[in-house]
């Protein structure tokens, strides 16, 4: 494995928990007279980002002993194996053009930023794993290294037009200016949102129909406490997953319950702290850079695209989580069409609603409404993409799950750009197949 290839493997391992503070502080550098500020202000976005990420990860397992329930009281056969980052990075680490795809994207984004067709800098380097995927793949099946790259480019121009269109909703909704959210794999969802909105406000009654986040947390008083909210979500949850014994083991079942009341109450109170610790370093890291360009560079409003890591904790997006993780595993046993089981890669819906909240600025009607309509068209992606995954899996010698025929990602293959893409370019592939 060359050099180039070592550096790409060390960054995909680190992830954006890392990734990010640490390109920040770098900036920082460059941008700030005052290093102890910077250096707070990387402590601050280090500690945050490892805080949400981990609770956020102990967050999703908790649906796990639920989602098993679903699953084993279905009797719909899967055929599609969700297996997560593992087929994400596998078929990284096994294509040669990624360093040429890092570069081409790269010269786009700053081509675009000259020619004024973005403001966004895609400073988040983890993230380009979208686009490597993509023109990996593409590669794969045509064996020609131009269309791969040349695919990877579409999507990434996408990207940066949308991350620019709904960086205002970040600034509107969550109080983070100058921040965009270029990741593929996510922020193709708002234009759905958008839609969703944009009929709901055509229909009379209909678009009188508002509930805020906010406001339920302030017509419900006490009852909107995390800790109160938190167990009382957390002990039905672990009620209905105990639903088949719960009068005739009442006992240990109901510790069962109130177990899981206490501990989803736990998250939901640690989930804003950390938020807070890390909007704590990352609101001045962002100001600092954004004045820097200014002064020195352009004064057009310049937007940091990064990772919506910093974005999902947010308490609307985790509310919404708690019902859709559960109901994500649900609707794909009664789905027509799906065969995927949702499991390694559940934790890319928090991710994905929170480009399902913003649009809505907080509306839970709304929101719910657009989750409905995303998650099923998550699954249908997902499934349908895992032929392409599986093909790319079998060229390389690798093993597939047994009991499964195919294997996809629902981070990884549920890229609404690169699916609507692959439509019109099939044809076109199929030569090559």
């Amino acid at each position: 494995m060359s050099t180039t290839y070592r550096v790409i493997e060390f960054i995909l391992e680190l992830g954006p928990v890392i990734i990010v503070p640490v390109i920040l502080f770098f900036i920082g550098l460059f941008t700030t007279r005052h290093i102890l500020r910077n250096l707070k202000n990387f402590a601050f976005i280090l500690a945050g980002t490892i805080s949400v990420a981990v609770l956020l990860t102990i967050f999703v397992n908790f649906f796990e002993p639920i989602s098993n329930t679903i699953i084993i009281n279905s009797l719909k056969e899967f055929k599609v194996i969700d297996t997560g980052w593992l087929v994400t990075e596998t078929v990284l680490l096994n294509s040669p053009i990624i360093f040429q795809i890092i570069i081409a994207v790269a010269a786009l984004n700053i081509l675009m930023l000259f020619l004024r067709f973005t403001r966004t800098i895609n400073i988040d380097l983890w993230n380009y794993w979208s686009f490597l995927v993509i023109g990996s793949i593409v590669f794969a099946i045509t064996e020609t290294m131009w269309i791969g790259i040349l695919t990877a480019l579409i999507v990434a121009a996408v990207t940066l037009v949308l991350a620019d269109v709904y960086a205002h909703y970040i600034d509107d909704y969550m109080g983070l200016k100058g921040i965009s959210n270029p990741q593929a794999s996510v922020i193709g969802w708002a234009p759905v949102t958008h839609l969703v909105n944009f009929i709901f406000n055509k229909i009379p009654f209909i678009r009188r129909i508002h509930l805020f986040y906010e406001e339920i947390q302030y017509k419900l008083g006490l009852f909107s406490e995390p800790l109160i909210i938190g167990f009382i979500f957390g002990f039905i949850i672990g009620a209905i997953t105990r639903y088949k014994t719960f009068f005739l083991e009442t006992g240990p079942n109901l510790l069962y319950a109130l177990n899981n009341g206490i501990r989803l109450s736990i998250i939901l109170i640690l989930l804003p702290r950390a938020v807070n610790l890390l909007l704590k370093g990352l609101a001045p890291a962002i100001y600092d850079i954004r004045s820097f360009i200014r002064r020195r560079i352009t004064k057009r409003d310049i937007n940091i695209g990064l990772d919506s890591i910093v974005l999902v904790g947010q308490p609307s997006v985790i509310a919404l989580s708690v019902i859709f993780i559960p109901l994500t595993v649900y609707i794909a046993t009664l789905l027509p069409g799906n065969t995927l089981l949702p499991g390694a890669d559940l934790i890319i819906i928090p991710f994905i609603l929170v480009w399902v909240v913003t649009p809505s600025r907080g509306d839970i009607f709304r929101s719910f409404i657009s989750a409905l309509i995303v998650i099923p068209l998550v699954l249908w992606i997902t499934t349908d993409m895992g032929e392409i995954f599986t093909n790319f899996f079998l060229r390389n010698d690798l093993s597939l799950v047994e009991g499964y025929t195919e294997i996809s990602s629902m981070g990884g293959s549920s890229n609404i750009f690169f699916w609507m893409l692959l439509q019109i370019i099939k044809p076109i592939l199929n030569l090559f197949l």
